[in-house]
């Protein structure tokens, strides 16, 4: 089995505080996981840690993380000044895509998540539910290896949440989703893994 991440006796601190404790987790390459757990469990801090965007921290993440490597939606996303389609074809444009094909790969995941009709409109208008699936359009036209979403599905009404699953389970990228509060649709992810808090693992240990 090939392994897109690997983690062993991960801690996270604050201060004096531990916000974010696991012990050993392994998620497969093509892998759609779940991470669920209660408030203060460490779920964001996780995901920012495995996208290299948390650095201070104890154990082993492989590969090493660093910035850029997982693509990372932010459970309140930011958009760029702009149109829809301009905010969602960035990606692309940064990896020298063409205009006309940025144009297409953009739409084409604007439809899968049911915005292509927003696509002239400015960024800025967007309702949060709105925001959050440009952000997930963005992140998935790029294709990426390793998707970490955080609570994507929030602020989504039923048929929102049904594309964003459609849409996640085409992808052949590795997929992080912190699940809270939203139960996942049937099919988005194929294993589901429980964080316990900081304080129950340590009283437990």
């Amino acid at each position: 089995m090939s392994l897109a991440v690997e983690i062993r006796d991960l801690e996270v601190r604050r201060g004096p505080a531990t916000i974010c404790r696991v012990a050993h987790l392994e998620v497969a390459a093509g892998e759609r996981l779940a991470l669920v757990g209660a408030n203060g469990s460490g779920k964001t801090t996780l995901l920012r840690v495995v996208a290299g965007l948390e650095t201070k921290f104890a154990g082993e993440v492989r590969p090493t993380p660093s910035a850029g490597e997982g693509l990372y939606v932010h459970q309140s996303p930011y958009l760029f000044r702009g149109t829809v389609l301009s905010n969602t074809a960035y990606g692309l444009a940064a990896r020298g895509m063409d205009r006309p094909r940025q144009r297409e790969v953009a739409l084409r995941w604007l439809q899968r998540l049911g915005v292509e009709h927003l696509a002239e409109r400015r960024a800025s208008s967007l309702s949060g539910g709105e925001q959050r699936r440009v952000a997930l359009a963005r992140a998935m036209a790029v294709e990426p290896s390793l998707l970490l979403l955080d609570e994507p599905l929030a602020e989504l009404d039923d048929d929102a949440i049904e594309s964003v699953g459609r849409a996640v389970a085409e992808l052949s990228a590795t997929t992080v989703v912190i699940a809270s509060p939203v139960p996942l649709p049937a099919g988005l992810a194929t294993r589901t893994f429980e964080l316990e808090s900081p304080a129950a693992t340590a009283t437990s240990a």
